[in-house]
């Protein structure tokens, strides 16, 4: 609040996977540009940061990356693959691992976690190739063949 001014926050209790309900501070919350949901360790006095979502369109991750970017253009800024998770389910589209690349090793003790989805376009056989809860690298044919791109994007933090 001190950051953003009183009027530009509010304090709201969000839905997370598998029904976890959370606390959360929404930073310009009906703006779709500029939106933030910062989760917090001490949800209670919402001190130290556990993840920031970047739910706007408007920010830019890690090495310019934005929502709507291709994975291709992810495993450029990585400087190679990664592996991520099928799609359809909890968590479909996440990082499982950045497999040793630049995104997995950023400074400040965060990191880079957007999420993908596939392309509206796709078929229905080519999206049930990924639909599951394994694994698949980033530049698979199965993975290729649905466009996945950036959907969301947040910077985790090291709980203590």
């Amino acid at each position: 609040m001190a950051a953003f001014g009183r009027t530009n926050v509010r304090q709201e209790t969000l839905r997370e996977p598998e029904g976890l309900e959370v606390r959360a501070s929404v930073v310009f919350p009906d703006d779709p540009v500029r939106r933030v949901v910062v989760l917090w360790s001490d949800e209670r006095r919402f001190r130290r940061p556990a993840r920031i979502d970047l739910a706007g369109s408007g920010w830019t991750g890690p090495r310019e990356l934005r929502i709507g970017v291709p994975i291709e253009t992810v495993e450029k800024a990585n400087g190679k693959p990664f592996v991520l998770y099928g799609f359809e389910w909890d968590y479909g589209g996440s990082i499982a691992s950045w497999d040793g690349g630049t995104l997995g090793k950023l400074p400040g003790g965060c990191t880079f976690y957007p999420i993908f989805e596939t392309s509206d376009t796709v078929s229905e056989d080519a999206l049930t190739a990924v639909a599951s809860d394994r694994q698949f690298p980033s530049d698979s044919p199965a993975m290729r063949a649905v466009m996945p791109r950036i959907r969301s994007m947040s910077l985790r933090y090291s709980q203590p």
